[in-house]
C-alpha cells in the first residue's frame, strides 16, 4: 500500500469521523429536549395519581356516611311502620323504605366503580415508571456520547459516570436537579 492509498484511507476516515460526530451532535438536541419534558410528564402523572385518589377516598368517606344515615331511616322507618298507622300514612313510609333500599344498593354500587381508581392508579404509576426507566437511558446515552466526544481526562470521567451511577442506584425516580448536574458538568 503507498502512501497514496494510505492518504486516502485516512482522508476517509476522517470524514467518516466527522459524519459520526455530526450525527451525534445531531442526536443530543432531542436526547436534551426530551430530558427536560420527561419531568413535567412525571410530575403531570403524580399529581393526577395524588388528586384521583384523594377525591376517591373523599366520595368514599361521603358515601358511607350516607350509607350510615339511610341504615339509621330505614330503622326508623321500620318503626313507624310497625305502629301501623293509617293505611296512607303507612303506605308512604314502605314506599319511603324502599326508596331508601334502592339507594342504599346504588351507594353499594358506586362503591364498587370507585375502585377503578385503584387500576387507575396502578396505572399510572407504570407510567410514571416507564418515563422514569426512558429518562434514565437518554441520560447514558447522552453522558456516554458527551465523555466520549469531549476526550475529558481519566479522573473526571470517573466522577461523571460515579454520578451517574449514583443517580440511576440511589433514587427510584431521577430527580431532574441532580440530572441538570451532570448535564452542566458536561457543558449542556
Amino acid at each position: 500500500m503507498g502512501i497514496e492509498d494510505m492518504i486516502s484511507e485516512l482522508k476517509d476516515l476522517a470524514k467518516n469521523v466527522d459524519e459520526a460526530t455530526q450525527k451525534i451532535s445531531d442526536f443530543k438536541k432531542p436526547v436534551k429536549e426530551s430530558s427536560d419534558t420527561i419531568p413535567l410528564a412525571q410530575e403531570g402523572i403524580s399529581d393526577i395519581i395524588r388528586e384521583t385518589e384523594k377525591a376517591a377516598n373523599n366520595i368514599m368517606n361521603l358515601l358511607d356516611e350516607i350509607n350510615d344515615n339511610s341504615a339509621v331511616m330505614d330503622k326508623s322507618l321500620a318503626d313507624l311502620i310497625e305502629f301501623n298507622p293509617i293505611k296512607k300514612i303507612k303506605d308512604s313510609l314502605v314506599n319511603l323504605k324502599e326508596l331508601n333500599k334502592k339507594n342504599i344498593s346504588m351507594i353499594m354500587d358506586v362503591l364498587s366503580l370507585l375502585s377503578f381508581q385503584d387500576l387507575t392508579g396502578q396505572k399510572l404509576y407504570k407510567i410514571q415508571n416507564t418515563l422514569n426507566d426512558t429518562k434514565i437511558k437518554l441520560l447514558k446515552v447522552l453522558v456516554n456520547s458527551e465523555v466520549s466526544s469531549k476526550g475529558l481526562p481519566d479522573e473526571k470521567k470517573r466522577e461523571i459516570y460515579g454520578k451517574l451511577n449514583d443517580i440511576v442506584l440511589n433514587d427510584d425516580t431521577v430527580a431532574q436537579n441532580d440530572v441538570n448536574s451532570i448535564l452542566s458538568e458536561l457543558g449542556l
